[in-house]
């Protein structure tokens, strides 16, 4: 009982300070609007506030956030299933291995938004340019995680597997894939950030929505407000996003931890 007060004690401590410190960010950017930068180039937190306002109360914001979300969840989907598939089989195949590992390494330093032109010029300016650009942002990220989680595992761990007489199968299943659970769920979570960055990009050309739309179509038209509601929208939807995986991580990688335990 103590234990768990303490733990309710320190989670709403870390939840306050959160908050105290949020606040005092969004004071200090009232303040440098009103005494430092130019209220039209850098609008205030209130006037951010009004026309998010505004944005919800036409559902305009929720449209744009929708899309976004779509984008993202087919693209993140698509680069998970597929970055597992490969960590696998480069951490149980040498041979694919030391075939893949070069060509990752090699295409790992490009971001997303130098993907674009090729996105463009493969797939033109529609929906499926866009969720390659957010495959690309996840399945690299999700490869190394999962290969490394397939390759830390255990030489005695195998050896017992072995000796009980597990074969391939069992073993993969019993063995392999929990151990690498953990690392393969932290690669999706790194995943999901370079997800968001990469819609971003993905929109901000060709699109007719989304969050990344949004900010682009806002420079253009010179609405700053509406720029800092995409650039908060964007960041607050990504936290939430973040928290609800990270729980997940953090459930799956104690039940697994456990199961290793057991094993």
């Amino acid at each position: 009982m103590t234990d768990g007060k303490a733990l309710i004690r320190r989670r709403l401590r870390a939840a306050l300070v959160a908050c105290a410190s949020i606040a005092t960010a969004f004071l200090v950017w009232q303040l440098l609007t009103l005494f430092v930068f130019n209220p039209v180039l850098v609008p205030s937190p209130v006037a951010v506030a009004s026309e998010a306002l505004a944005m919800i109360r036409t559902h305009e914001l929720f449209g744009h956030v929708a899309v976004s979300m779509k984008r993202i969840i087919v693209g993140f989907v698509a680069g998970s299933t597929t970055g597992i598939f490969l960590g696998l089989l480069i951490g149980r195949i040498r041979i694919v291995q030391e075939a893949l590992d070069p060509i990752i390494e090699l295409i790992r330093p490009i971001s997303p938004v130098a993907i674009i032109p090729l996105s463009i010029l493969w797939f033109g300016i529609g929906e499926m340019s866009r969720y390659f650009i957010i495959f690309y942002a996840t399945v690299v990220v999700v490869t190394l995680n999962t290969a490394a989680g397939v390759s830390s595992l255990p030489v005695s761990r195998i050896r017992a597997a072995v000796s009980l007489g597990a074969g391939e199968l069992k073993m993969f299943i019993h063995v392999v894939l929990p151990s690498a659970v953990p690392y393969i769920l932290t690669g999706m979570r790194i995943a999901i950030g370079f997800s968001f960055m990469g819609v971003v990009a993905a929109e901000m050309i060709g699109a007719d929505s989304g969050i990344g739309y949004l900010i682009m179509q806002s420079r253009l038209m010179v609405q700053p407000e509406r720029m800092f509601v995409g650039l908060l929208s964007l960041s607050v939807v990504g936290l939430l996003t973040d928290q609800v995986f990270r729980i997940s991580v953090n459930w799956a990688t104690r039940r697994f931890t456990q199961y290793q335990e057991r094993a």
